[in-house]
């Protein structure tokens, strides 16, 4: 079995919570726990638990396997997809309603734009 690079695993967590502009602190007031402990596990002082995994796996709209793939130096193609198609549904999720419809909409003239030419 493959270790898992927590340091790696951590700098994705904390990537995760900055670009969501969450602090330590509402983290780890969620969780229950200290500033201190959100801390060390994002900067690799101490190890991840299941419990934390899953919350910023639910809280960031990210797969479990996307924050643990971040340990691995031998992403596949396939895995590299599967990340940027998340990142791309969480971004997309922050819109309302009627704003992704006109994103769509955007997108799919851009298509028949580039379909033509």
């Amino acid at each position: 079995m493959e270790e898992l690079d927590f340091y790696k695993i951590g700098k994705v967590m904390k990537r995760l919570r900055r670009e969501h502009s969450f602090t330590q602190e509402q983290v780890a007031a969620d969780l229950g726990c200290t500033v201190a402990f959100i801390s060390n596990i994002e900067n690799n002082r101490t190890k991840l638990n299941l419990r934390v995994l899953f919350y910023y796996s639910k809280l960031f709209h990210v797969s479990v396997d996307s924050i643990l793939n971040a340990s691995r130096d031998d992403i596949d193609i396939g895995v590299e997809a599967k990340l940027r198609e998340e990142e791309l549904l969480r971004v997309f999720h922050r819109f309302s309603e009627e704003e992704q419809q006109k994103i769509t909409e955007v997108l799919e003239f851009i298509l028949k734009k580039g379909n033509t030419t």
